[in-house]
């Protein structure tokens, strides 16, 4: 907790942001000098840090199987390594110390999706960084969201991928303008679909059973996102309500991890819980702004989206993409929510098909041959 306060001090403050950057840019710049990348070495990190999954799990597990890596070396990075020590790595770094970016530099390849330079943009004509950005932009972002710090603003506008893969041409466009420096959009859809497409396949009830989850009522997922200003309007759905819903359903309430819902005896708060799983077991998924509804789509099953707060939040956040533009049922308070829901059998799924198609229509297999084919080049 006090290392996270003291980043967050770090990014809102223009003073210490400044400090901090001149300073880390500083090391690194002398690290630099003496510092060789093992061209057979692979640095991976999720979330800046903060997990071990999506894309850049999903390649690790594809390339340490593959024969023609048996001789690399695969470095996973987190910023509390004692989190993970069930992970299956065999190399793990410590993010929140300076010796990480002699790690960072040491790598000639780097898989991340979001962060892995620790907000300091810089040059690396040495190494390779390879971009899996972990959601289809809805809410803006970059230099288009409205009360960043100085420090994010000037990574967005500086950072420098080697290669970004999107979904397809919709967010290729809108990351053309969220990260300008990019040299190489790759618009061939994302490795974690390939984790969500075996998840699926697994028999429900195995899904199920390892979930904690009992009965056989309709799994309802719940998945809203972090709003990160100080809000008016009622955001999300209330502890109450999703009690109510559960006489019908079972529900899976999937917070953003910067939010945190004390454990509840009605529905399952399911935080610590694989999302790819979630996603597999769940019948239907209600969002209110998260990108993660165009990985679910692929599904074809019933999508909601839950906005009591449109209007504040596209003032103070902002978005790309309206309701209108989904062409999915949306509510805006909890009563027309519940009259929906009444009538879930009934959903034309259709329209999670045509969305599908239009902003994720690539076949899993695709992402995973462009990443093979950046690293034999």
């Amino acid at each position: 907790m006090l290392v996270q306060k003291i980043k967050n001090r770090i990014k809102k403050s223009t003073a210490f942001g400044l400090m901090y950057y001149v300073i880390v840019l500083s090391w690194i710049k002398f690290l630099q000098i003496f510092v060789r990348p093992n061209k057979k070495q692979i640095l991976f990190i999720s979330y800046s840090g903060r997990q071990y999954s999506d894309s850049p799990k999903e390649a690790y597990l594809q390339l340490r199987k593959d024969p023609a890596f048996a001789d690399y070396k695969f470095v996973w990075s987190f910023n509390n390594p004692d989190d993970f020590v069930n992970a299956d790595v065999d190399h793990i770094v410590r993010a929140n110390t300076p010796l990480y970016f002699y790690h960072l530099l040491k790598s000639k390849y780097w898989i991340a999706n979001s962060t892995i330079d620790r907000l300091i943009p810089f040059s690396h004509p040495r190494n390779v960084y390879i971009q899996f950005w972990h959601g289809v932009p809805m809410k803006k972002l970059g230099l288009d969201e409205a009360g960043l710090s100085p420090l994010v603003r000037n990574w967005y506008k500086k950072v420098q991928f080697d290669y970004l893969f999107t979904y397809g041409s919709y967010d290729t466009e809108k990351m053309k303008r969220i990260f300008p420096r990019t040299k190489n959009y790759c618009q061939v859809g994302q490795l974690r679909k390939q984790t969500l497409e075996r998840e699926v396949k697994r028999k429900k009830e195995k899904l199920k059973r390892q979930l904690g989850i009992k009965g056989h009522k309709p799994i309802m997922l719940y998945v809203p996102t972090f709003r990160g200003y100080e809000t008016v309007q009622q955001t999300g759905c209330s502890e109450e309500f999703l009690a109510q819903l559960s006489d019908k359903f079972t529900v899976l309430y999937r917070e953003h991890y910067f939010n945190h819902m004390r454990p509840s005896d009605d529905f399952i708060v399911a935080d610590k819980l694989s999302l790819n799983k979630l996603m597999a077991v769940a019948d239907f998924m209600i969002t209110d702004y998260s990108s993660m509804l165009f990985d679910y789509a692929p599904l074809h099953r019933p999508i909601y989206l839950f906005q009591p707060d449109v209007k504040e939040y596209k003032t103070k956040r902002g978005l790309y993409i309206n309701f209108e533009d989904l062409d999915l049922p949306v509510a805006h308070s909890e009563a027309s929510l519940a009259d929906m829901l009444d009538d879930y059998e009934n959903y034309d799924t259709e329209r999670v098909v045509r969305l599908a198609d239009r902003y994720n229509p690539h076949d899993s297999t695709v992402s995973l041959a462009k990443l093979h084919e950046i690293l034999a080049n």
